[in-house]
């Protein structure tokens, strides 16, 4: 073998092995990067029945981590803060289903065609 057949292989498997890598990695951020938007979805729908509970408000405040390059995500929160702080709170629910459709559809389950009160409705046997 000539020496120029030698280095253009040890180039070329350099170079794939590097792509493999790059490529990998590359998955694998976008799999991490869903898994924890799923999994902070299904922690705000879980909590719903308790918004003043610690568990939902641990996880209205991992929002701004897990979502912060989804603008919708992003306004929809600061839309369900402002309703919070209006007095009497007067289309909170609206706007709090709205969120929770904003969150969903980031995390990939915007496939379900749910109206607005499977949002607000929850399953407790409490009440």
């Amino acid at each position: 073998m000539t020496k120029e057949a030698i280095l253009i292989t040890i180039v070329s498997s350099l170079i794939s092995g590097l792509a493999g890598v790059a490529i990998a990695a590359w998955f694998f951020y976008r799999i991490e990067r869903y898994k924890l938007k799923l999994d902070l979805a299904r922690r705000l729908f879980g909590y719903r029945h308790s918004i003043v509970g610690e568990g939902f408000s641990t996880a209205m405040n991992e929002v701004f981590v897990i979502f912060a390059g989804e603008d919708d995500v992003i306004q929809q929160m600061g839309r369900l803060y402002a309703a919070i702080e209006t007095p009497g709170k007067p289309n909170l629910e609206i706007v709090f289903a709205d969120f929770l459709k904003s969150v969903a559809k980031s995390a990939g389950l915007g496939k379900a065609k749910l109206n607005d009160a499977y949002f607000i409705k929850t399953f407790n046997a409490k009440n």
